[in-house]
């Protein structure tokens, strides 16, 4: 074990800063093997000024399991040859801000601010989440991205609730948490029509065993309940995990930091950016890997690995009330979280 590395936690009971891995060189086995151990304890590790570009960050994902990719975006946006990264930034190709006001992108990106886990919307999850920031707006104008310990709040429920708890199944739909944040999304639209992911409620989480409490704003309707019922439940799951003890708020502080964090171990959320749009930059790039765990697919069917699908026209209801039926396609414009 590499024993130059410092782990500083953040937070009584998760989030640690990692400091002394020198981002210039390969790291070596026993360096990845440090930054396992302390994600798995943690659940999200802080790399302040690692400064890697583009191919350090996917060389290093990579080291942690098979990695995600961005579905119909191969030959388009800022990185054709690079489908691993997923780019939130606010800038174009030119790297200049975005300044139209493309109403489908600012409301869809409002998701990203409701508490969720990478992909819990597909039936192939994600497991670890890789943020660098290239560019990053002043103090004080938000930006900043908050952390909830899913596996503390699930240890803090009632012993009814955990019972309650150990079989639930739950639908998710990247329709349902968009139109939370922005209910002029896809108004009208059942998500039930469309591809859901299964879920259960609870799982263990694979290298240490703690149970997680998986229910984020992704989730839409409990199997054998109402979604009136359902929702209510949701509601009050993600109330419970995110109280203030066990929520922690990363301020980004240089051009450079990277966080990794682990989506079956942790929810996390994007801060108001109503400050910052069309002001200033903001230039993050995440990357992600699937979760090949024995919990990787859920209640899914993993030889129908299907990507998220949705209407084709978000804003359908506004033009016409007898509008026609609505297609199937894959959401490639998406800003996916």
């Amino acid at each position: 074990m590499d024993t130059s590395l410092r782990i500083t936690p953040l937070h009584e009971t998760f989030v640690a800063q990692v400091d002394g891995i020198d981002w210039t060189v390969n790291l070596s086995d026993e360096v990845i093997g440090a930054i396992q151990k302390a994600i798995d304890q943690y659940g999200v590790l802080v790399f302040r000024n690692a400064n890697i570009d583009n191919e350090a960050q996917i060389a290093l994902t990579a080291r942690f399991g098979k990695m995600d990719y961005v579905p119909g975006l191969h030959l388009k946006g800022r990185f054709p040859h690079q489908p691993q990264i997923f780019d939130l930034a606010n800038v174009n190709e030119q790297g200049e801000i975005i300044q139209s006001t493309d109403r489908f992108r600012s409301m869809s990106m409002k998701g990203n601010q409701l508490w969720h886990a990478d992909m819990q919307y597909h039936p192939h999850r994600d497991k670890y989440s890789i943020l660098r920031a290239v560019e990053i707006p002043p103090p004080g104008v938000g930006g900043e991205t908050e952390y909830a310990d899913s596996r503390s709040a699930y240890d803090a429920l009632s012993p009814e609730w955990k019972s309650r708890l150990e079989n639930m199944v739950m639908r998710c739909s990247l329709i349902h948490n968009r139109r939370s944040a922005a209910p002029d999304l896809y108004k009208g639209v059942d998500p039930m029509e469309w591809p859901t992911s299964r879920w259960k409620a609870v799982y263990p989480h694979e290298r240490t065993g703690r149970k997680n409490l998986y229910v984020t704003s992704y989730c839409y309707k409990i199997e054998n309940m109402s979604v009136e019922e359902s929702q209510k439940i949701i509601r009050d799951l993600i109330t419970h995990g995110t109280q203030p003890q066990f929520v922690y708020k990363l301020v980004w502080e240089n051009p450079g930091d990277m966080i990794m964090w682990d989506n079956t171990a942790v929810w996390h959320r994007a801060l108001d950016d109503s400050k910052f749009q069309h002001k200033f930059k903001r230039d993050m790039r995440r990357t992600n890997t699937f979760d090949d765990g024995p919990h990787g697919w859920g209640e899914n069917d993993p030889n129908d690995n299907w990507r998220v699908k949705a209407p084709h026209d978000p804003y359908a209801h506004e033009k016409t009330s007898e509008r026609p039926a609505a297609t199937m396609t894959t959401m490639k414009e998406e800003v996916l979280a």
